[in-house]
């Protein structure tokens, strides 16, 4: 039984990622060592207790500095050992839309080293981490 749970050590991870949305409809785009140095959206573990919106509030501004409003939640699923992920994990995530509503961007250099304010349209164009092209879509055709 060790060696099936050496697979996964962390067990199953809920996570939560925020699609922040500026007064000119672009979305932040960050890129993660963790991730490959691919695009992600900012995020990070949902603690216990906590709901998928205010994990994404949360996670935003400790990755970031930037305060967000959430709106809804846009894209959800299973990611299993993701080819771009650092290491073996098996993830449950909510990617949620929020507004931009203050803060001053800033990155800690580790979680996230760039970043860039795009179109949905034009972040779909990045070499964007494992998942995330299906919420930028999804994404597009929830203000459709």
């Amino acid at each position: 039984m060790s060696e099936i749970n050496s697979k996964f050590p962390r067990g199953l991870e809920a996570v939560s990622s925020a699609i922040i949305e500026d007064n000119e409809g672009r979305i932040l785009l960050t890129q993660s060592p963790k991730w490959n140095n691919k695009w992600t959206l900012p995020g990070g573990h949902i603690e216990p207790g906590e709901s998928f919106a205010d994990a994404a509030i949360r996670e935003a501004e400790e990755e970031t500095g930037l305060k967000v409003k959430p709106v809804d939640i846009i894209a959800y699923g299973e990611l299993i050992d993701s080819k771009d992920f650092h290491r073996p994990a098996h993830f449950i995530y909510f990617d949620v839309y929020c507004i931009l509503n203050g803060g001053e961007l800033k990155l800690d250099g580790q979680e996230l080293t760039s970043y860039q304010w795009l179109t949905p349209k034009q972040a779909l164009k990045l070499d964007l981490a494992e998942s995330y092209s299906d919420t930028i879509q999804k994404l597009i055709e929830y203000k459709d």
